[in-house]
């Protein structure tokens, strides 16, 4: 019997030591962690409970100020690899992923847990392999989803002009750079906004559904000793061909397309302290191309009404207009600003409602434009006296505009001692006000409204620290 017992412990060790040698332990050096986000606490006297919500119109994001925001979170990790010979080879080989927090209740994130609710939402917008300057030489790729996404207005959080992100693969060489993408359809049951066309290939509704290819190229101009660049922009989309033999399907229709053209001009300006640059980019969707509203600009996103007859997009379409600027006046002084404009129109005839695939009203034209600056005093290196102006005007369909003015004052503390107006993290004690029309007061058009009913005057107050290392 005890030789049983040993014979039994020598074949448990056996297999405990095997299992230990199988064991992937990482000991990897080649790694980086990055991180973006935002976290803080204010309240608005009018609202009961006193948490503060966003001003900015309902449809535009967080155009017209950031201030108010909820927190969030992004936290990215990184593997680096290195070829066979890495001292003649300099392609650089990355794996990147990136994932968000947020919770659906706003600055609630230390209360809340995935599965209480209003729980905190967990998201993975970036994952993907790419590999530069392969051999040493002007080509570079990537496979996977990421943030495909360039220039933005920071102070409003709007990629304005070629915002692609999304899962696909990409090449480019040089300036030149040719992607093919496959945005999925969060939710075919949502509509406004945005509002997703229906891609549905067999007639069958679906969540989820991968409905639409992409194919879009690039090509940046660099002149004036690099000073300066004009980047020429050009899309196509794809719906496939959902015809069945079965006729009384609900979803059954034709293929669809669309397409997007745009040109954006970058200059550098000479200043006392270096980074000033003008940013102009006009662009243009046609047909299922034609999205850019809820304050991103996403051309996947389709915007308005489908026409019913045809169940095509043809008649969509989407203009829009950014000018963005920072200037560093001097030692003590920056001005970053911006002016946009958006006209949308759907498919349908109506410049008002008209119905979606699922018997629904939604709006089928807007015109919104904003204007906004925030200014940076830099009293210290250490102390920047932040303040924002912001005037944001959106009218959806036929009816009257709605409109706010808001003005921020944010005293901001900058451990690092940097004058400059990219230096992060950031600590900031913030005021806002705004002014509403009466048309916004009384529908009630932003989540401010939504929860104090019809007001003109809004007050925030709040802290907030924000920083990102990359």
């Amino acid at each position: 019997m005890k030789k049983h017992y040993l014979s039994l412990t020598a074949v448990v060790f056996m297999i405990f030591c095997t299992a230990r040698s199988t064991a992937q332990t990482t000991f990897n050096k080649l790694f980086s962690f990055g991180s973006y986000g935002r976290v803080g606490a204010g309240f608005s006297p009018d609202i009961k409970g006193n948490i503060g919500r966003s001003f900015n119109l309902n449809g535009m994001g967080s155009i017209g100020g950031r201030m108010e925001e909820a927190d969030y979170v992004e936290l990215l990790t990184a593997l680096h690899f290195k070829t066979e010979n890495e001292k003649s080879d300099t392609t650089q080989i990355n794996v990147q992923a990136r994932m968000a927090l947020y919770s659906s209740k706003g600055q609630l994130i230390g209360n809340v847990n995935s599965s209480s609710f209003g729980g905190i939402t967990i998201a993975l917008p970036e994952i993907y392999a790419e590999f530069n300057t392969i051999l040493g030489s002007k080509w570079s790729a990537w496979i996977g989803s990421k943030y495909f996404r360039f220039n933005d207005v920071h102070i409003a959080d709007h990629f304005y002009f070629d915002d692609h992100s999304a899962q696909g693969f990409g090449v480019s060489y040089k300036n030149t750079t040719l992607a093919v993408l496959f945005p999925g359809t969060v939710d075919t049951s949502n509509a406004v906004p945005p509002n997703f066309y229906v891609g549905i290939i067999d007639g069958t509704q679906r969540l989820g559904l991968r409905s639409r290819g992409m194919a879009i190229l690039e090509h940046t101009f660099p002149f004036n000793n690099n000073k300066q660049s004009i980047k020429l922009l050009g899309e196509y989309h794809r719906l496939a061909d959902a015809s069945a033999e079965d006729t009384a399907t609900a979803f059954n229709y034709p293929a669809a397309s669309g397409w997007v053209l745009g040109l954006k001009h970058v200059t550098s300006i000479n200043s006392a302290i270096k980074g000033s640059f003008n940013q102009v980019a006009i662009r243009y969707g046609h047909g299922i191309a034609n999205g850019n509203d809820g304050g991103n600009s996403k051309t996947w996103l389709t915007y308005g009404a489908p026409d019913l007859q045809t169940n095509k997009f043809n008649k969509a379409y989407c203009i829009s207009f950014v000018d963005h600027f920072l200037f560093n006046v001097s030692p003590k002084y920056s001005i970053n600003a911006y002016a946009l404009y958006t006209k949308s129109h759907g498919a349908a005839d109506s410049d008002n409602k008209a119905l979606d695939y699922y018997g629904r009203e939604l709006f089928n034209r807007k015109t919104e434009y904003a204007i906004g600056a925030r200014n940076f005093w830099y009293i210290k290196n250490w102390l920047h006296l932040i303040a924002e102006l912001h005037y944001t005007n959106r009218k959806d369909g036929i009816q009257s505009s709605a409109s706010m003015t808001k003005f921020s004052l944010v005293p901001t503390i900058v451990p690092t001692a940097k004058a400059d107006p990219w230096a992060r993290p950031h600590f900031r004690l913030i005021y806002s006000v705004a002014k509403y029309n009466q048309f916004a007061a009384d529908n009630l058009y932003s989540p401010f409204l939504t929860e104090v009913g019809s007001k003109k005057w809004g007050h925030y107050l709040g802290v907030r620290a924000e920083w990102w290392l990359f």
